[in-house]
């Protein structure tokens, strides 16, 4: 049989490894349709067993179906080896990979070590498996490998002690310990929900599980359920006698392995029969489309089947022995997707199909039923969170110390001012902001770099040569830590930026906070209290209304240090920040006294507010008393709203986003204060995004519409933009008013801002 753009070709599915990047975060697994495979590790066996392309040794065949977009997986298993004691406790084996009495030269740990792989490479896409107890010990089944799991024998009536044959509870017993211990091996693999025991979860969004695999059922060599997986999947007779939202099942639920929302008669017991299961395939999905809930319902499409008489590949096919009498299902069901609403029914969806033997088309086919766009938030954000990684990682591996560059291009490339590698900067603000994006990103591959900028951060600070908690303002990643000892001791990290200021400070230590939170690695939370008892040991204020100095600020010629000088000023942003470090570390410690402190810094903010109460001034003089009304800054009138929630401050929000309104060259924002308004400040227009949707409040959904599409665009089309991150502003030389200008060059921090408020993050609370 030749392969046919239905049938055997999964080399030529264009879907590709990446297809699920452009979905929706919040669309639910049930309302997308997503290619499987039934015994998707059966090659070995000849035609009654082989049911798929490739060489499954080791899983091998796993990499080719999921370089083709296959998202579905149906393994078999057997147990091997092992023992347990007399109460059924686990102590050894493991699963073979079978089809009936076939092995399938793979165990379940190849399988698992392909789908390791595959999600570590491509973070945003999520894998289904659905897992069964291949063995009943009759027939052409299997036999479990059971004969070291001790029954405790008992007495006859002469009191002498008699063999007892292996119990069925005890066989249950083993094989659901054998079972948990592979989930407690591989506990970073799987969605957590669905590995929970007796505690089946509902259908999650993508969102919520992409880079793991969900675990939809296990079921034993009966179809009896053993209490993992997703509440509707569990069990193949489930809601079998339950009604549609449009209607009842109807006549569509002919066996226990057919139910409302699962079909997979399996049964065709000769060439003729292909015609019934090619009509179960087509009513199943027929019915799913007319079910006005459809999208919360997980419809899973069984196009398999065989027998002695029809084998597997002849149901996909309708071949047999070189000949073709029939319509095999797999061309079936690609003509019946292709067929438009004037042939029958119009398809929405097509749920999970799993299929024996795919074709390429086929795959796309299904896979083009998904809410794709060209550019859609979630496609965006991860574009956004690669260039985060991407940045990290181009002075370092993963699991090293390293820091990534915060501007690159343009203005700050290499030749003319900057060398011929550009600029080096390294800014603790924008790294820190960028561990909150890329946490609040979630993925293990995200996580994992969040964690190494993290541990560069606690470095910096461990070893900086003064030592008492302090970060300094910016530092070199090229190299981040000297080996030389020229300019400083040996593992001292080069240093850019001298200054120690307060907002900086506490920036790292809500970076450290989240780390904290998501890790619960205790080095995170000291380096959080390092850097908050340098804060209230070095800024903490009495003068008017409290609150916390600048810090301190080199002012030497050679920027080596040696002109460290107090900032007796008060910012209003760094109270903010202040506050809102000061509030998590209260959480996270159970200690009011760092909750006092918080509120003594949010005290402070609420004096800046100006006397018509519509936006908030930038701080204080020197004297930490007279009110500052210089350059009014965007970020602190956004700040102050995410990092409180607090009404008072919808206002100021609602303020800068009417007077620092900007529109430049097609790309539309806020700038950075109104002493210049003539370019966009990307950072600032994702500030007011995230305070919109932390917000919520009538009329803000037009203007979350509009920030997204903004953004969306500076990241495909501002000047010297990758297509991935953020530019800092829409032009060169956009004055803050502040000393300092912006420049069209791509940035860390815009871009980690960016990704935070496109998925909803708030990086002021824990």
């Amino acid at each position: 049989m030749m392969s046919t753009p239905s049938y055997e070709s999964l080399s030529s599915a264009k879907a590709g490894p990446d297809w699920m990047q452009s979905i929706p975060d919040s669309t639910n697994l049930a309302a997308m349709s997503i290619p499987g495979t039934h015994e998707s590790l059966s090659t070995f066996g000849g035609d009654s067993t082989q049911t798929q392309e490739g060489d499954s040794t080791q899983a091998g065949n796993l990499a080719d179906q999921l370089a083709a977009g296959i998202r579905a997986f149906d393994i078999r298993v057997r147990v091997v080896g092992g023992e347990t004691d007399p109460s059924g406790t686990y102590r050894a084996g493991s699963y073979a990979i079978h089809h009936g009495m076939v092995y399938q030269h793979a165990m379940l740990g190849d399988a698992f070590n392909q789908f390791r792989t595959f999600l570590r490479s491509h973070p945003d896409e999520t894998l289904l498996l659905h897992l069964k107890e291949e063995c009943t010990g009759q027939g052409v089944s299997c036999t479990d490998d059971l004969t070291d799991v001790v029954t405790p024998p008992e007495p006859d009536g002469d009191g002498n002690l008699l063999t007892v044959p292996i119990s069925d509870n005890a066989k249950f017993e083993y094989r659901e310990n054998l079972f948990k211990k592979y989930l407690e091996d591989n506990s970073d693999l799987f969605y957590p929900e669905s590995v929970v025991r007796d505690h089946q979860t509902v259908v999650p969004t993508l969102g919520a599980v992409r880079g793991k695999v969900v675990l939809t059922a296990v079921h034993g060599p009966g179809g009896g359920d053993f209490g993992w997986g997703l509440k509707q999947a569990a069990d193949l007779n489930a809601n079998k006698d339950d009604s549609l939202a449009g209607g009842s099942c109807g006549t569509n639920t002919d066996s226990a392995y057919h139910g409302c929302f699962l079909q997979d008669e399996y049964g065709v017991p000769n060439m003729m029969a292909i015609a019934s299961k090619r009509d179960y395939v087509r009513r199943h999905l027929d019915r799913q489309n007319s079910d006005p809930d459809q999208g919360k319902k997980l419809y899973i499409n069984y196009t398999s089947g065989g027998s002695s008489g029809a084998y597997p590949y002849s149901v996909a096919s309708g071949c047999a022995a070189g000949i073709c009498t029939s319509q095999g299902v797999n061309e079936f069901l690609l003509t019946y997707l292709n067929e438009g609403p004037d042939v029958h029914a119009p398809v929405v969806r097509t749920g999970v199909v799993m299929m024996d033997f795919p074709g390429g088309a086929l795959i796309d086919k299904i896979v083009s039923y998904n809410p794709v766009a060209t550019m859609a938030p979630s496609d965006s954000t991860r574009k956004a969170a690669g260039f985060l990684r991407n940045a990290i990682d181009q002075h370092g591996s993963p699991g090293s110390l390293r820091i990534p560059q915060s501007y690159t291009g343009g203005h700050f490339g290499p030749g003319g001012t900057f060398g011929d590698t550009g600029y080096q900067s390294s800014f603790t603000y924008d790294n820190a902001v960028t561990i909150a994006a890329l946490l609040k990103k979630g993925t293990e591959v995200d996580v994992s770099h969040a964690k190494d900028l993290g541990d560069s951060l606690l470095y910096a600070q461990d070893h900086d040569p003064v030592n008492d908690g302090r970060i300094r303002a910016s530092y070199l990643p090229d190299p981040f830590v000297t080996t030389l000892g020229r300019d400083y001791p040996v593992g001292t990290p080069y240093i850019g930026g001298w200054s120690v200021y307060t907002g900086n400070m506490a920036w790292a230590g809500m970076a450290f906070a989240h780390l904290y939170q998501a890790t619960g690695d205790s080095r995170y939370l000291e380096g959080a209290k390092r850097a908050a008892n340098w804060i209230q040991a070095n800024s903490a204020d009495t003068r008017g209304a409290g609150g916390y100095t600048g810090g301190y600020a080199d002012t030497s010629t050679k920027e080596d240090g040696s002109g460290m000088v107090q900032r007796t000023w008060k910012a209003t942003e760094h109270n903010i920040d202040v506050g809102a470090f000061f509030a998590m570390l209260g959480r996270l410690t159970g200690d009011q006294t760092w909750k006092d402190r918080s509120d003594n810094a949010f005290a402070f903010v609420k004096t800046m507010i100006s006397d018509d109460h519509n936006h908030l001034w930038t701080g204080t003089g020197l004297d930490g008393v007279t009110v500052n009304e210089d350059a009014i800054p965007e970020d602190v009138q956004t700040w102050a709203y995410l990092a409180t929630l607090d009404p008072a401050y919808a206002r100021t929000t609602d303020w800068a986003a009417g007077r620092m309104a900007v529109t430049d060259n097609g790309f539309t924002g806020v700038s950075f204060s109104a002493v210049d308004t003539t370019g966009v400040w990307f950072e600032g227009t994702a500030h007011l995004l995230a305070a919109y949707k932390a917000r919520n409040a009538p009329g803000d959904a037009a203007g979350i519409a509009a920030l997204t599409a903004a953004m969306e665009k500076a990241q495909a089309q501002a000047p010297h933009t990758d297509g991935k991150g953020i530019v800092a502003s829409s032009h060169d030389g956009l004055d803050t008013g502040q000393g300092d200008k912006y420049y069209a060059s791509l940035h860390t921090g815009a871009t980690a801002w960016y990704l935070l408020a496109a998925l909803g993050g708030n990086p002021f609370r824990l």
